[in-house]
């Protein structure tokens, strides 16, 4: 999944090649697992930006087929992983992050784009701003 070229959710984003679901270089601001699960969750918090550094590895299970035995076989696939590393912008911290949550924020307009985007909804980072 992170892999993959041309996926169908990088409609819109600066992701010229095309390679997996969120791009690396990607600047979000992360919402705590309270915002997520308040009922009545008001405006985010983007103070705290974080940038996708880089994907974990990751095993695929029987990706390929062994000529020897004729048994599928699981084959380790560097960047492959559902894991990204994440690396704070304001602190220098650096953490993992499913990417099931990255996708979660990109959905709901949490990240930061310093370019024009094809996204007609503002995004956390230019809501204030015209022409950035």
């Amino acid at each position: 999944m992170i892999r993959q070229y041309h996926a169908q959710r990088r409609q819109g984003g600066n992701n010229p090649r095309g390679i997996g679901v969120i791009a690396a270089g990607t600047i979000f601001c992360l919402q705590d697992e309270g915002w997520w699960r308040d009922r009545h969750r008001g405006a985010p918090i983007c103070r705290n930006p974080w940038i996708v550094e880089a994907f974990l590895n990751g095993t695929m299970g029987a990706a390929r087929r062994s000529r020897a035995t004729g048994l599928w076989e699981d084959v380790y696939l560097a960047g492959r992983s559902d894991m990204a590393v994440v690396h704070s912008l304001r602190d220098g911290r650096r953490r993992q992050v499913a990417v099931r949550t990255l996708i979660l924020h990109e959905d709901h307009g949490l990240q930061r784009d310093n370019h024009r985007s094809v996204r007609r909804r503002p995004t956390c980072g230019s809501a204030g701003r015209e022409g950035t």
